[in-house]
């Protein structure tokens, strides 16, 4: 029955719907969203491509949060700058202050790019 709390009609619009015209309110529609929200899980081969430190980045978030895969994507990106940041710091130890420099400001570029990204996963300890 129209204008009555709680009683949606046949014309009820998806959540997902409302997303994508811009028309979504939290309040109103954010609990039918969740329910629509599948739980995200990186494929093998998504996980081959990274190294040892991405890969365990993926599971300490996978373990702590149920991501959907839109936040997949996201913590896949991640994991990628992870993996740039650790092979950074394993060659810090560079011959000339030039090659030093080089890799400091390399390493800053990658700590931007993984800032950036947990901020829009939301991610907080």
């Amino acid at each position: 029955m129209a204008g009555r709390r709680g009683h949606g009609g046949q014309n009820r619009i998806d959540p997902r719907t409302h997303l994508l015209r811009g028309t979504f309110r939290p309040e109103r529609h954010a609990a039918a969203l969740e329910a629509h929200q599948p739980v995200w899980a990186p494929a093998p081969r998504q996980l081959q491509t990274l190294a040892a430190d991405g890969q365990a980045f993926v599971e300490r978030l996978r373990l702590q949060y149920e991501l959907n895969p839109w936040e997949g994507e996201l913590v896949l990106e991640a994991a990628v700058a992870v993996d740039r940041l650790a092979e950074l710091r394993r060659t810090r130890g560079g011959e000339s202050l030039r090659d030093r420099l080089a890799l400091a400001k390399c390493e800053q570029v990658w700590q931007k790019q993984l800032s950036a990204l947990l901020l829009s996963l939301r991610v907080r300890p």
